[in-house]
C-alpha cells in the first residue's frame, strides 16, 4: 500500500498546450500564491509532492503528450514520490469520463472553467478581486495577455468551442488593469492572446472594440510593444490597421491563421471567405501598414484536397511571401465534421 511522502506542500503546475493554458496556469499559480501556499511551474527540482498538469486537447499529438504527461505523474503517485496529481485544461474537459475510467490514479480531474473547484480541492480560496495578480512564466520583458474566451467560429475541423465554449471578451478597463499591473512589474511588451482576436467586443460592446483596446493599452505606462496574435481574417476590423500606423506602441505585426486558400476548401472548412478575398485583404494589409510582418498557418491534408489544390495553395505561399508560415497536418477530431485522410506530412519555415 502506498505510503504518503514526508515532503512539506508545494504544489508544482506543468503547462502544456498554447499560450492559452499558459495564462491559465500563471492565473492559477496567482491564486495559490495569494493564498498563501507554496507554488512553482514545472519544478526544476522535480521535487512538489503536489502536482497539477494543465493538459491541451488540440490536435492528436497535443493529445497524446498530455495522456503521457499525466500517466508519468499517475506512475511517480503510485510509487510514492508524489501525493496527489490533479488534472486540468482542454484535454480534461472534452475527455474527463474517459480519463477517470482509463488513469483512476489520478485524484481529481478539472475542466477549462473549474479554476474555483480546482482552488478548493488545493484548499485555497477562489480571490474574485485578483485582476492581473498571476505569476508570470515568460521571459521578464514579455507577458501573454488574454483578452476573450472561447470561440463562435463554425470551422469545420476545430474542437475549441466543445473545449473553451462560446466567446466571452473581457472588459476594456479589466484589461487595462492587468497590463498595468504587468508594467509595474517590469513588463515592457503584452502579447494579445484569444482564441480569436476580431471578434473581441462584439459580446459585450455590440461592435469589434479591438482597435478602442489597443488604443487603451497604449496610453499604459511602461508597456512599449502591443503584439496581436491570432486574428481571424473573415470581419477583421480594419481600423486596427489605422491605430497600427499612427500609434508606435503596436508592433506592425499580424498572427492570422488563413489556413487554405482553395475556395472550395474554404467552403467546406466554413471559414466565410474565398480565395479572392483572402487575397485581397494581405494586399491591403501591405498597402495600409507597408512594414507589417504578417504569420500565418495552413492545414495540409485536409479531406477533398486534390493535387491542384495542394498546388494553388503552393503557387499562393510563394506569392505572398509571408514573414512566418507554419503548415501542419489535418488532425481529426472527434464530433467536428470530417474524418482524417492520408496525409501529406508536416513543414514549417
Amino acid at each position: 500500500m502506498r505510503t504518503k511522502t514526508i515532503k512539506q506542500n508545494k504544489i508544482n503546475v506543468v503547462t502544456l498546450g498554447c499560450s492559452k493554458n499558459i495564462y491559465d496556469s500563471e492565473v492559477l499559480m496567482g491564486q495559490l500564491k495569494a493564498n498563501g501556499k507554496n507554488v512553482v511551474h514545472e519544478d526544476p527540482d522535480d521535487d512538489g509532492n503536489i502536482v497539477v498538469i494543465n493538459t491541451c486537447g488540440f490536435i492528436g499529438k497535443a493529445k497524446e503528450e498530455s495522456i503521457d504527461t499525466i500517466l508519468h505523474y499517475a506512475k511517480r503517485k503510485e510509487a510514492g514520490e508524489i501525493d496527489k496529481v490533479f488534472v486540468s485544461g482542454c484535454l480534461s474537459e472534452r475527455y474527463k469520463p474517459d480519463l477517470e475510467k482509463e488513469i483512476p490514479n489520478v485524484d481529481q480531474y478539472f475542466g477549462t472553467h473549474d479554476l474555483p473547484n480546482l482552488l478548493k480541492v488545493l484548499e485555497a480560496d477562489y480571490k474574485h478581486e485578483l485582476i492581473g495578480e498571476r505569476l508570470t512564466t515568460t521571459p521578464k520583458h514579455y507577458a501573454y495577455l488574454k483578452i476573450a474566451e472561447g470561440c463562435d467560429r463554425p470551422c469545420s475541423f476545430c474542437a475549441i468551442p466543445l473545449m473553451r465554449g462560446k466567446h466571452v471578451s473581457t472588459p476594456i478597463e479589466d484589461i487595462v488593469t492587468e497590463a498595468t499591473k504587468l508594467a509595474e512589474k517590469g513588463i515592457k511588451e503584452v502579447m494579445l492572446i484569444a482564441q480569436d482576436l476580431t471578434y473581441y467586443g462584439l459580446d459585450i460592446y455590440k461592435k469589434r472594440a479591438l482597435a478602442q483596446l489597443l488604443e487603451a493599452l497604449a496610453k499604459v505606462e511602461g508597456i512599449e510593444w502591443i503584439r496581436m496574435h491570432y486574428a481571424f481574417p473573415t470581419g477583421f476590423p480594419m481600423d486596427v490597421l489605422d491605430v497600427m500606423k499612427r500609434e508606435p506602441k503596436v508592433c506592425n505585426y499580424l498572427d492570422i491563421p488563413l489556413q487554405h486558400i482553395n475556395t472550395e476548401l474554404l467552403k467546406s472548412m466554413k471559414r466565410g471567405t474565398t480565395h479572392e478575398k483572402t487575397t485581397a485583404l494581405i494586399y491591403k494589409f501591405r498597402e495600409a501598414v507597408p512594414k507589417m510582418a504578417i504569420r500565418t498557418t495552413l492545414i495540409v491534408g485536409y479531406p477533398g484536397e486534390t493535387e491542384a489544390m495542394f498546388q494553388e495553395l503552393k503557387d499562393w505561399v510563394e506569392e505572398m511571401r509571408f514573414e512566418r508560415l507554419g503548415a501542419f497536418e489535418y488532425s481529426h477530431e472527434e464530433n467536428t465534421t470530417y474524418r482524417k485522410t492520408p496525409n501529406r506530412g508536416f513543414f514549417m519555415f
